[in-house]
């Protein structure tokens, strides 16, 4: 279930229109019903209000002045189907409020990409291959390491590295040579 929502300033009746949920078929374990995402969501939005960072300059300035009491979250269209058709109610519910000249909304696509923003990240996608470290950058970041102390694990290692070398004599020193007889 999806639904689109208005954050209406009781006063004026201007109205902030967003949506939320995916529009999908509720599901036996993910599903959380439509009243608990829409309070999540007005929390989120008072949050940013409260911090005076909400992206509505317009809202965030009526909220400054009128106070949260002024404000209300209300249900406008509950939508089943797919993400296409909550997209398409929360435009049409822009239209009209914006028609009637009571939108706040200044940005119509909150969550698309502009189409220069699309092709830069399909050109750019193109020629990376990932996140390689290169065999000059590998060998950088290995010198500027060494000799710097590590964790825990780092000292497990050396230790285990120290007994392989007392188990080998090929490595010992002759110095750290301990005599086959024992001491009489």
């Amino acid at each position: 279930m999806a639904a689109v929502y208005g954050i209406v300033h009781l006063t004026s009746m201007k109205t902030l229109v967003g949506s939320v949920g995916d529009g999908r078929e509720k599901s036996k374990r993910l599903y959380k019903s439509t009243k608990s995402k829409l309070s999540k969501r007005f929390r989120e939005h008072k949050s940013l209000l409260n911090r005076g960072k909400h992206a509505e300059p317009d809202l965030q300035s009526d909220w400054t002045q009128y106070g949260p009491e002024a404000f209300a979250m209300r249900l406008l269209e509950e939508i089943e189907g797919s993400v296409e058709s909550k997209r398409e109610a929360e435009l049409r519910w822009m239209a009209n409020l914006d028609k009637q000249g009571l939108l706040y909304n200044k940005n119509r696509l909150a969550y698309a990409l502009s189409p220069e923003a699309m092709s830069k990240g399909v050109e750019a996608s193109r020629h990376s291959i990932g996140d390689r470290w290169s065999p000059e950058a590998n060998l950088k970041r290995r010198l500027s390491q060494l000799g710097k102390p590590k964790g825990h694990g780092a000292k497990i290692s050396a230790t285990k590295r120290a007994r392989k070398m007392m188990m080998c004599p090929d490595l010992r020193s002759k110095d750290a040579e301990t005599p086959d007889k024992e001491p009489v």
